[in-house]
C-alpha cells in the first residue's frame, strides 16, 4: 500500500486559461439512466469550471460496473445532483468504504445531458493522485490512451471552510489506486511523483519488476470474476480503510447535510441553473489543432511542481557514512538540489560534485587526494604561460589577455568580492585600478584560455567564473569548477554561433508544439527566431535574476535532473509569465526586446522554476501521449481492409501531424530522471 506524504508547494501561479473544448471519443457510452452496480465511491469531490463565479459543483467519485458477469469497470465523478433520490441513501453509506457483503448494490446512473465525467478503466492510461498540501486541494486527474486529459476533481471535506487536517486525514486517492489495481495491473510512474500508469496484462512484461511499485495480477474465477477480484482489494484496504471510516462516517454526513438541499425536483430546473459544462479536454495529440501552452492543465501547476526548502548542512551530511562515501542513491540527491537547490554553506563541497571534480562514489580521503592533485595541475597550468616569456610577449596572448581584462573589470562589480579598487593594475596599458580578486579571475580566464586554445576566450565567461570564485574561495577549485560549467554550456560559445542558433532553433520548436497561439503571435512580431532570449540562454540568466537567485538556479540546473537542457523550460517559463502582454500589448520585436531586457532582475525565481518544473512534465506526457497515437494509428494502418479504404489516406495525414522533431526528444533525458 502506498504511503506516500505530501510535499508542501510554493503559493500557485494562475495562468491564462482559454475556453475548454468538449470532446467526447472515449466516454463510456450509455443511454441514460441505466442500472450499474456501485462498487466504490467517495464524496467531497467537486469539478471547478472557469466562469465569473468559479462555480464549483459537488459531486460523487465512483467505481462502477455495468454487469456482475463481466467485470467491465467504469471510473466515473457524478454531481450531485445527478443522483436518483432513491439511491442518495446507498451513497452515504458506501462513502469511502467497500460493501460488507459480497453484493454490490444496483444504482441508477445519469449521464445527464455530459455533466457526468465517465470512462472505461481500459480505457485510462494514467491517473494523477495529489494529496492535500497546505496551499492546495487534493486532486485527481485522468489521461486517456489516447492522450485526452480530464479536468482535475478537487477534493475537501468542506466545501467552503477548508480543514487540511481532515482533508489529509481523509484524503482517499491512494485507497483508490489499490481498489483499481484489483482490476487491472497498476505501477506507479517514479519519475514523476504521485502519477500511475495502468497496464493491460500484455504489457507488464514490458517492465521491470524494479521498475515498478507493485502489480498484483489478479486471475479471476470463471464463476464470478468481480466478486473473486474486489475481495483482494477488500482485504488489502481494511487497515486503511479502518482508520480513515469515522472521519469519513462524518464528514460526509455533513456534506450530505450541506448539499442535499441543493437536489431539485426537478433535473431540468437544475440543468437551466448550472450551465452544460465540458468534462473533457481535447488536448495532448488527440486533435489535430494543440491547445495553447498554457491550457494544457488548468490550474495544476502548483499540484505538479515538486519545490520544496533548499538542502541544509545537516540534511548534506546524512548522505554520507563514516567514510565520506555516499551511502543514498546520486538520483536521490540530484533530486533533492534540483526541488530546492542548496544552503550557501555547503555550496563549497557540494558544487564540486555537481561540477564533476569529485566523483558521486569516492570517499573523504579520496576526495582530499583529488583537490590536491587538482590544485597541483592547475598550478602546473597557469605555470605555462605565466612562467613563459616569449607566450605573455605572442600577439595571440596579448590581444586575448587585452580582451579578458576589459571584460573582468565589467563583471559584477557591485559584489563585495570585486568592488573595491585597491591594487594598480599590473597591466601597465590598462589604467583601471583593481583588487586582488579580479586579479585572481584573471588569472583562471587566461588558463582556462590556454587550457582549452580551440574554445579561446568568449565574451560573457567572465560572468560564468565569478560566482564560481566567491562560492568555492579558492582559486584552483573554481578553475576546475569553471571548466566543468564550460563543458555543459562550450557550445554556447562556438564563434559561428551554431550552438546558440541551435538552442534558439529548439526553443521556437518547443514553444510551437506546448502553444502555437504564442508561436504565431511571435511570428507576427517578427521574433520567432527567439533572438530575445539570446543573452539568458548564453550565460544562463545571469543578467535575468538577482545575484543569489542567479545561483540557486544554477545549481538547480546542474542537477540534470529532468532534462539535460531544463534551460530551455526555464526559458519558456519565462515566456509563458509574460505571454498577456506578449499576446495583447506589444507590437513589434523593437518593443518584445525592450520589454524583456526591462524584466533584468525582476523575474521571481522560485515561480519560474515551478512553472518550468510543471511545463517539462505536460510536455512530456504530450510527447508521450502522441507517441502512443502514433503506435496505435501505425497498427491500424497494417489492417488489410484499411488499406483499401477511404480511411488510409486520413490515418496517413494524422500520422504526419504526429511527427515530433527528433531535437525535441532529445530534451526527454531519461537517465538523469
Amino acid at each position: 500500500m502506498n504511503t506516500s506524504t505530501p510535499y508542501t508547494p510554493h503559493t500557485p501561479h494562475t495562468p491564462h486559461i482559454p475556453s475548454l473544448v468538449s470532446s467526447t471519443p472515449l466516454l463510456y457510452q450509455s443511454n441514460p439512466p441505466q442500472k450499474v452496480h456501485l462498487i466504490y465511491t467517495k464524496s467531497g469531490f467537486y469539478l471547478k469550471y472557469n466562469t465569473p463565479e468559479e462555480t464549483s459543483i459537488h459531486g460523487f467519485f465512483a467505481i462502477l460496473s455495468q454487469s456482475m458477469d463481466h467485470a467491465e469497470i467504469i471510473v466515473a465523478w457524478i454531481p450531485e445532483y445527478l443522483i436518483d433520490p432513491s439511491d442518495i441513501p446507498q451513497f452515504i453509506t458506501l462513502d469511502g468504504q467497500l460493501p460488507t457483503t459480497d453484493s454490490f448494490p444496483l444504482v441508477q446512473f445519469n449521464l445527464g445531458e455530459n455533466e457526468t465525467t465517465t470512462i472505461a478503466l481500459k480505457n485510462i492510461d494514467s491517473l494523477y493522485l495529489c494529496p492535500p498540501s497546505l496551499f492546495t486541494l487534493g486532486s485527481i486527474i485522468i489521461t486517456s490512451c489516447s492522450g485526452d486529459v480530464f479536468k482535475p476533481i478537487w477534493y475537501s471535506t468542506h466545501e467552503h471552510n477548508r480543514d487540511y487536517k481532515l482533508d489529509k486525514e481523509s484524503w482517499p486517492g491512494f485507497n483508490i489506486v489499490d481498489i483499481l489495481n484489483a482490476f487491472i495491473p497498476i505501477t506507479r510512474y517514479f519519475p514523476r511523483q504521485y502519477t500511475f500508469l495502468l497496464l493491460s496484462f500484455s504489457d507488464c512484461k514490458k517492465y521491470r519488476s524494479d521498475e515498478m511499485q507493485h502489480v498484483y495480477l489478479v486471475k479471476p474465477k470463471p464463476k464470478d470474476p468481480l466478486v473473486d477480484r474486489i475481495q483482494d482489494a477488500r482485504w488489502a484496504l481494511l487497515d486503511r480503510l479502518s482508520k480513515i471510516t469515522q472521519i469519513s462516517r462524518d464528514t460526509a454526513t455533513q456534506a450530505h447535510r450541506l448539499t442535499r438541499s441543493l437536489i431539485p425536483n426537478s433535473l431540468h430546473t437544475l440543468r437551466q441553473e448550472y450551465s452544460t459544462f465540458t468534462t473533457y479536454m481535447n488536448e495532448w495529440a488527440h486533435s489535430p489543432t494543440p491547445t495553447p501552452l498554457a491550457s494544457t492543465l488548468p490550474d495544476v501547476e502548483t499540484p505538479l511542481h515538486t519545490r520544496r526548502h533548499p538542502v541544509s548542512a545537516e540534511e548534506w551530511t546524512t548522505f554520507f557514512d563514516l567514510t565520506g562515501h555516499i551511502q543514498v542513491p546520486v538520483s536521490t540527491i540530484r533530486s533533492l538540489v534540483f526541488r530546492g537547490g542548496l544552503d550557501p554553506d555547503i555550496r563549497i563541497e557540494a558544487w564540486k560534485f555537481l561540477l564533476g571534480i569529485y566523483p558521486w562514489d569516492s570517499t573523504s580521503d579520496e576526495r582530499e587526494a583529488i583537490r590536491q592533485s587538482r590544485t597541483d595541475a592547475y598550478f602546473a597550468i597557469k605555470a605555462k604561460w605565466f612562467d613563459d616569456t616569449d607566450t605573455r610577449n605572442s600577439r595571440w596572448f596579448l590581444d586575448e589577455k587585452h580582451r579578458i581584462d576589459k571584460d573582468v573589470h565589467r563583471t559584477d562589480r557591485t559584489q563585495d568580492a570585486f568592488k573595491e579598487d585597491d591594487l594598480p593594475n599590473p597591466d601597465t596599458s590598462v589604467t583601471d585600478r583593481t583588487n586582488a580578486n579580479l586579479e585572481v579571475m584573471k588569472d583562471v580566464l587566461v588558463s582556462y584560455n590556454y587550457y582549452k586554445t580551440e574554445l579561446g576566450y568568449v565574451q560573457g565567461m567572465s560572468d560564468l567564473l565569478a560566482p564560481l570564485l566567491i562560492a568555492m574561495e579558492d582559486e584552483a577549485m573554481a578553475f576546475w569548477g569553471f571548466s566543468g560549467f564550460m563543458d555543459i554550456v562550450q557550445s554556447n560559445f562556438f564563434m559561428d554561433q551554431s550552438g546558440m542558433h541551435g538552442q534558439l532553433k529548439t526553443l521556437g520548436l518547443l514553444v510551437q508544439l506546448m502553444d502555437p497561439d504564442l508561436y504565431k503571435r511571435l511570428e507576427v512580431l517578427e521574433s520567432s527566431n527567439f533572438i530575445f532570449c539570446f543573452r539568458w540562454l548564453l550565460i544562463w540568466f545571469k543578467r535575468e535574476f538577482v545575484w543569489e537567485d542567479v545561483v540557486r538556479l544554477w545549481e538547480v540546473l546542474w542537477t540534470q535532473h529532468l532534462s539535460s537542457k531544463m534551460v530551455l523550460f526555464v526559458a519558456m517559463a519565462i515566456i509563458d509569465q509574460h505571454r498577456t502582454p506578449i499576446m495583447e500589448e506589444i507590437n513589434a520585436f523593437d518593443e518584445l526586446l525592450k520589454y524583456m531586457n526591462e524584466q533584468s532582475e525582476k523575474i521571481p525565481l522560485e515561480l519560474t522554476l515551478q512553472r518550468s518544473e510543471v511545463l517539462f512534465y505536460q510536455f512530456e506526457r504530450k510527447v508521450r501521449a502522441m507517441q502512443q497515437k502514433q503506435s496505435i494509428l501505425e497498427e491500424r494502418l497494417k489492417l488489410r481492409f484499411v488499406w483499401n479504404s477511404e480511411e488510409r489516406p486520413l490515418i496517413q495525414d494524422d500520422l504526419e501531424r504526429l511527427k515530433i522533431d527528433p531535437v525535441l526528444l532529445e530534451l526527454l533525458n531519461e537517465e538523469s530522471s
